[in-house]
């Protein structure tokens, strides 16, 4: 972002005749695969991989190039591309070989590749994504060429497995970002040729025809590909452009800016009467627009270190407020003064260069209990990885890719153990207060569950004493109507609704010696009488 404000801030002193131009570096990555393993090789992508890397090279790109490479050979092939980038002006990456599309997700494929599932794709090939992510992290063109739509065996394995497994490619969007340019050599979801075996496929031979042209734009380039490769494939093979560039960006600019020696022109001597032709001065930019120019530029780094330029530069600008406002906020999400970074013996640097792939996570053994920690970590420190589970979906995949953009780690979604190092000491403070407090809600739960029991206990004895079964049945003992346990029983009255029960406690031991002599001498009674008048 330092390297945008420069050039946004400069914009003023563009009308310098004295100033010296300072060539723009750019790099480019190119990978050409044939020689697959599982599948029958391919014949002409290493050759036309290697035809475009010498046409960058003439063209002034810092080119990073591997050919036939292998699943690890292809991670590190990137990582060495994304360090180069640093600073550059414009990335280009080209491949050749196979690719795959699953879903929205589009991958290259090694040529040591086995894939029987689709979730062999994570860990045995590379997600265009994650590419696209190392070019994006800096102000600059993008452009992503992609010779990877032939007819695909890998495709035909998995499409047995899986519904989400298409033909050639899925269409990438660039409305999320300016400045980038995708390419493929045909349509999304169809099928691009090979060529001629000792050739090129048709759509890399338009390529190298018409990428060194001078003075012509990537986006006209990609227009007269288009065109020759529809023509020369008879109308079966049509590419497919996508572009978010804004203005014009040639590969092959011929005109140089030298600087002007001072000296030397100062030994000159012109006729006057032919006087020295003006030198077009460059066009005025009026404050406001700087202003809004490198408001913009501040607000896609969202960093404390963007805002402050941006308030350095303009202190009572249009936007000083909401940069006040959002780099107190970002000041106050910072970890305590003092707060350990990263672990013992780990530098800043070193943690940045880590890249996470599917295959570090995996190196890690990460168990259900570990996982659901590492999302645990990430919720305390800021970030929302969704409900916590056994393994990590795409809510836990964004929250990871957030919270490697906050430290500068490459934005993969995929951890390795020192980023899980580093996590572990930012969020230990956090972490064991939510373990604290968990613990605490556990042993609250479980007094309660204790004390709810005694209580159950006490209000069974409670209700045996008032059983209201019990109370009516001494009530029609003593000769009372009962009236409910608040009513005051009145005298003189039958009872209703009697159903009997037995009672068995000591207290009620006098009141039924009375009501079995009671029932003795009415007994005796009744069957003298009987007895009587049967006798008769």
């Amino acid at each position: 972002m330092a390297v945008a404000f420069a050039l946004v801030l400069s914009a003023v002193a563009l009308a310098s005749p004295g100033s010296a131009a300072v060539p723009e570096r750019r790099v480019a990555l190119v990978i050409g695969n044939s020689a697959y393993t599982a599948v029958p090789p391919l014949a002409n992508p290493q050759r036309d991989a290697k035809g475009i890397s010498a046409a960058l090279k003439r063209l002034g790109f810092d080119v990073v190039e591997g050919y036939d490479l292998k699943m690890d050979e292809m991670t590190g092939i990137v990582r060495e591309f994304a360090q180069k980038l640093d600073g550059a002006k414009a990335g280009l990456v080209y491949y050749a070989g196979h690719g795959i599309a699953v879903g929205d997700e589009n991958y290259l494929i090694p040529v040591d590749a086995s894939l029987r599932s689709e979730a062999d794709l994570d860990f045995r090939a590379v997600n265009v994504q994650l590419v696209l992510r190392q070019m994006q992290r800096d102000e600059r063109v993008n452009i992503v060429i992609l010779d990877a739509c032939r007819d695909n065996p890998f495709a035909a394995q998995l499409a047995a497995k899986s519904r989400a497994v298409t033909r050639g490619l899925t269409a990438i969007e660039t409305q999320s970002a300016s400045g980038i340019l995708i390419a493929f050599a045909t349509d999304p979801r169809a099928t691009a040729l090979d060529g001629e075996r000792d050739g090129n496929s048709p759509f890399t031979s338009a390529l190298l025809k018409h990428i060194e042209t001078p003075e012509v734009s990537i986006t006209t380039v990609m227009d007269r590909v288009r065109a020759d490769v529809w023509e020369t494939t008879n109308k079966k093979q049509k590419p497919w452009t996508n572009s978010s560039i804004i203005g014009e960006f040639k590969m092959n600019p011929t005109l140089k800016l030298a600087a002007v020696d001072a000296g030397v022109a100062a030994t000159k001597t012109i006729d006057a009467a032919v006087p020295m032709p003006a030198m077009p001065a460059a066009p005025a930019l009026d404050r406001a627009q700087i202003d809004i120019k490198t408001w913009e530029v501040a607000e896609r780094g969202n960093s404390a270190a963007d805002y402050r330029a941006y308030l350095d530069a303009f202190p009572s600008g249009q936007f000083a407020t909401f940069a006040r406002n959002r780099l107190a906020s970002l000041e106050a999400s910072k970890p305590a003064s003092g707060f350990l970074a990263t672990p013992p013996g780990v530098t800043e640097e070193a943690l940045k260069k880590e890249i996470g792939t599917a295959q570090t996570e995996t190196a890690m053994k990460l168990d259900a209990k570990g996982r659901r920690e590492v999302q645990t970590r990430l919720r305390v420190s800021g970030f929302q990885p969704g409900k916590a589970a056994a393994a990590f979906g795409p809510s836990h995949r964004k929250a990871i890719q957030a919270w490697q953009k906050s430290r500068s780690i490459p934005e993969t979604g995929f951890l390795t153990a020192m980023q899980v190092s580093a996590l572990r000491v930012q969020s230990e403070t956090a972490y064991q207060a939510v373990l604290a407090e968990e613990k605490a809600a556990a042993e609250k739960k479980r007094s309660t569950k204790t004390a709810g029991e005694g209580k159950a206990a006490t209000r069974n004895v409670s209700s045996y004493d008032g059983d209201e079964m019990y109370q009516r049945d001494l009530a029609r003992e003593r000769g009372q109507a009962y009236q409910g346990t608040t009513t005051t029983p009145r005298r003189g009255t039958t009872s209703t609704g009697y159903q009997g029960r037995v009672r068995t406690r000591e207290g009620d031991a006098g009141d039924s010696a009375g009501a079995a002599i009671f029932g003795g001498i009415v007994g005796g009674v009744l069957g003298g009488a009987i007895g009587g008048g049967f006798r008769r």
